[in-house]
């Protein structure tokens, strides 16, 4: 499991999801599951939470102003020198969601 999938299931677990599948499918899961020892809902929540961390990035967009842009890009190119709030906001987000594979 990726390091971000964990970031997803270590959160309090305080939503439900209510889904209806075909019989087989659950079937065949609930046996998949118990070959590796987890509920079914375990191994729901761990297909989706690996599903979620690889997609994520890739679905969602950014709409920035033309100074937030500029802004964005000229912290990019600063120095090596990282101000604090950089390195924290880039460790948390590989927390929670990965390395970025480059």
């Amino acid at each position: 499991m990726t390091t971000a999938a964990r970031a997803y299931l270590s959160q309090p677990a305080d939503d439900r999801l209510e889904t209806r599948l075909p019989r087989r499918l659950k079937q065949d899961a609930e046996a998949v599951a118990r070959a590796h020892g987890q509920t079914l809902s375990q191994l729901v929540l761990e297909a989706l939470a690996e599903r979620v961390s690889a997609d994520y990035a890739a679905t969602q967009q950014w709409h920035l102003t033309p100074g937030e842009t500029a802004a964005l890009l000229q912290n990019l190119a600063l120095s090596a020198d990282e101000p604090a709030p950089l390195i924290a906001a880039r460790d948390l987000a590989v927390a929670m969601l990965g390395e970025n594979p480059r």
